[in-house]
């Protein structure tokens, strides 16, 4: 098993895509970026350090991440694995959200769990996506929660593992 992080991911609107990137940006150039929006099955025999995240929408994080935990649950178990999540929300409210997002198997394995801040431009949603957001949520405007402390201290961790 090499040193090499594997970062995978799935994000709706592009925000957590960008958030992955400059997770890997950080980390150094033997880190990997998977969308599961593209893959499903991936081998992890290269990876000793697998960072997992996605993106709070309709209260739950996609389907792709949650399958992805499911089939490889063995293999992460015997992985250094750190967990992000997206969401508008911070503190309390965030914890919630990761705590609802990753299987409890995954959150008590994790070596952290970090928020990567959160992103609603409503310019980039659908016309179903935008009505949904001005009723459930109450959102007019667009929304940005800042997480770049979150994000640099997922590198620091992840990085440690590359020295």
């Amino acid at each position: 098993m090499s040193t090499t992080v594997l970062i995978v991911y799935r994000s709706r609107y592009g925000y957590t895509a960008r958030r992955a990137r400059e997770l890997a940006d950080r980390i150094g150039p033997d880190t990997h970026l998977v969308d599961l929006k593209d893959r499903h099955r991936i081998d992890l025999s290269p990876y000793r350090t697998v960072l997992i995240g996605g993106s709070v929408y309709g209260g739950i994080i996609q389907r792709e991440v949650t399958a992805f935990c499911r089939a490889h649950r063995r293999e992460l178990l015997d992985r250094r694995v750190g967990l992000f999540l997206c969401c508008l929300y911070e503190g309390e409210r965030a914890e919630a959200q990761m705590a609802d997002s990753f299987p409890s198997w995954l959150l008590v394995h994790a070596f952290g769990r970090y928020h990567l801040g959160g992103e609603l431009d409503m310019d980039r949603l659908g016309v179903l996506d935008r009505l949904l957001v001005r009723v459930v949520l109450g959102q007019r405007e667009g929304r940005r929660v800042p997480g770049d402390a979150g994000l640099e201290a997922l590198a620091a961790e992840a990085r440690e593992e590359t020295r």
